[in-house]
């Protein structure tokens, strides 16, 4: 690991950042409030998205269907969650205590359905037939014909094609035939059609089922071509006591715990059922056998109090900055150039922290029933200035699977530059069968070649040693987070995002681009050092745990002289096994583990390395990102 450089938090040049900060940032709120207020002639074009709030006094923009869903069934959620985190704790209280204790002393033992899955199966099929009603039908079929490929073709050369091929054709039928209805499949079952459950449009949410099919299927082929390819007891004998993240996602299980019953409660298990995060086979079952050791209850119950804590957060947004109602109605003539870009940007803002609330209560959920899943959201969408990067904070257990079961079974890095293009093909199609979210998808495959291009070129030695180069990383990064909002704005934004655009980008936002832009310099500045302290601090952990095993290491060398000093006294000869210069670590030697909670699981991340980090330095060096 290369030294950090010294800190600029205290240099003159922050202290020019800090004062931008303090004047910009109340600018911007008073400015979107301002927007957003009812005295505003605007305000009565769009007062109809708003609904009777609770907080200030004011409305509510509840404007946009996927949160109005998941905050009005909230309360049923929260009771469903604390209903089956009960029973199953119940469960392994007394039954697996006292039925199957030699489970718990030796998880290896039982293989084919465990006994602590058997919650998650009865429940989730009592929870799913509540959510979807009679359509519950039509998930088992389809859920079943997938297991019914995957266990008859799993090995064969060719399976991963028809595996594909029916998931994908699975979901563009269920796209197209609305999630079916049963008085088009016969008359005498139309009545079926008025008991569809709470949730009537299951395929909606089927998109994240898909992804655990696909992953049970994949994840049972790759055992099997392992079979024919190495002996049953070494692949049998990685199943033991996975000490990583990265073990459990790439180790196979036994091949009985491919099962129905194992398949039924990870594609349908209540926690991540309806939105993730994603968690592969191999992991799920993994921890079934293996809790993990990550889960301890304080920090589960301080998670929950982040969580009530950004909920109440979504809240005040909502009350107070009306961006995703005054989108929908999409009238920007009388908006200046300023306000148009903070509505855009609170737009955006309003999804990250709308999908961070919603993955972070399944994900706490999770949490509670003692699974751990990987955080969706690992950085602010305000904290990215790299689509790599951007990329693999956004969604990361979705950017994992893509990685495990798209991107390096098409060629991984060999092939990247097509590759990126099939992979967010993929994506646009996954969320929605619409021209705009391909358009989307190839944007943002096509802004990648030039800060592939930049990496490339700017990423050798000399140019990290240059006293601008920070400097020369910012101005990229600027115009990758222009572009990178003006993408998302076109795949994710209403109608008129292009008047909006237009906007901003003709005379009315002549001074106002070029200010933008300046600032959003002095921010990445900001951001580089950000990422800069962080390393600080992992560097100043790994000397610590280098100087612990040099000062453990020393122990051991004393005491092998001791010892060799009393054989002396004695007048037997010392058998002295190893020198002190080799039992000594030295200090810098060995690079730490590297991190694999953050790990992809199976591969490197889908893009090269970023160039917009900070310079490592006199030695040239390139930094080591704290997410990487």
């Amino acid at each position: 690991m290369r030294p950090p450089s010294p800190s600029l938090w205290r240099t003159k040049e922050f202290l020019l950042y800090y004062l931008t900060y303090i004047t910009i940032i109340p600018l911007m709120i008073y400015t979107m409030y301002q927007a957003s207020a009812p005295s505003r002639k605007e305000y009565h074009g769009y007062e109809h998205y708003l609904t009777d709030g609770w907080m200030l006094g004011r409305k509510v923009d509840l404007s946009d269907g996927q949160w109005r869903t998941f905050r009005s069934h909230l309360p049923a959620f929260t009771l469903a969650m604390f209903a089956y985190v009960a029973i199953n704790w119940c469960f392994r209280l007394v039954v697996l205590r006292g039925f199957y204790s030699g489970f718990l002393k030796s998880p290896m033992s039982i293989r084919g359905a465990l006994p602590t899955v058997w919650v998650a199966f009865a429940y989730a099929s009592v929870f799913v037939a509540i959510l979807s009603g009679s359509s519950i039908l039509f998930i088992l079929v389809l859920t079943g014909a997938n297991y019914f490929v995957a266990k008859r073709l799993g090995g064969r050369r060719w399976a991963p094609l028809v595996i594909w091929a029916y998931n994908m054709g699975m979901l563009f039928s269920n796209e197209c035939f609305k999630g079916y209805e049963f008085g088009r499949i016969h008359g005498s079952l139309a009545w079926l059609d008025d008991h569809r459950g709470i949730l009537r449009r299951w395929d909606i949410t089927f998109n994240i089922t898909m992804l655990r099919m696909v992953s049970f299927a994949m994840d049972y082929h790759w055992r099997v071509r392992q079979e024919q390819m190495s002996s049953l007891q070494k692949i049998d004998s990685m199943v033991a006591g996975p000490k990583t993240d990265k073990d459990r996602i790439e180790h196979s299980c036994f091949k009985e715990d491919y099962c129905f019953v194992n398949y039924w409660a990870y594609i349908l298990y209540p926690p991540l059922y309806l939105t993730g995060p994603i968690i592969t086979f191999n992991n799920f079952i993994s921890q079934m056998r293996y809790p993990p050791p990550s889960i301890k209850l304080r920090s589960t119950v301080l998670y929950g109090i982040r969580l009530v804590a950004a909920g109440l957060f979504m809240e005040l947004i909502l009350h107070t900055v009306y961006a995703v109602a005054i989108s929908k109605w999409a009238h920007w003539d009388s908006f200046s150039a300023f306000e148009i870009s903070l509505m855009g940007y609170m737009r955006l803002t309003f999804i990250w922290l709308k999908l961070f609330v919603i993955w972070r209560f399944a994900r706490f959920w999770a949490m509670a029933d003692n699974v751990d899943t990987v955080e969706n959201m690992r950085r602010c969408m305000s904290n990215n200035y790299s689509l790599q990067q951007f990329w693999r904070d956004w969604h990361c257990s979705y950017n994992r699977w893509l990685v495990r079961y798209v991107y390096i079974p098409l060629g991984g890095k060999r092939t990247s530059t097509w590759n990126t293009f099939v992979v967010f093909t993929f994506v646009a199609l996954w969320h929605d069968l619409t021209l705009r979210l391909l358009q989307w998808a190839w944007i943002i495959a096509l802004l990648f070649l030039p800060e592939g291009l930049a990496t490339w070129y700017f990423g050798k030695p000399q140019w990290a040693s240059k006293p601008y180069f920070r400097y020369l990383c910012s101005m990229g990064g600027a115009l990758n987070i222009i572009g990178m909002m003006i993408a998302n704005l076109v795949g994710f934004g209403d109608a008129g995002v292009e008047q909006m655009l237009e906007k901003i980008f003709s005379r009315h936002g002549a001074v106002f681009l070029p200010v933008t832009y300046l600032i959003l310099n002095f921010h990445l500045q900001t951001m580089f050092e950000l990422r800069e302290h962080e390393y600080r601090k992992e560097y100043e952990a790994s000397n610590r745990m280098r100087m612990a095993e040099s000062g453990s290491e020393l122990e051991l060398t004393a005491a092998a002289s001791s010892a060799a000093s009393s054989q002396d006294t004695l007048g037997k000869s010392p058998q002295v096994t190893r020198d002190r210069s080799d039992m000594v670590v030295s200090f810098g030697s060995k690079a730490p583990e590297a991190d694999t909670s953050n790990s992809s699981g199976s591969s490197p991340s889908i893009h090269s390395e970023s160039l917009t980090k900070r310079s490592g330095g006199s030695s040239g060096g390139k930094r080591h990102d704290h997410n990487d």
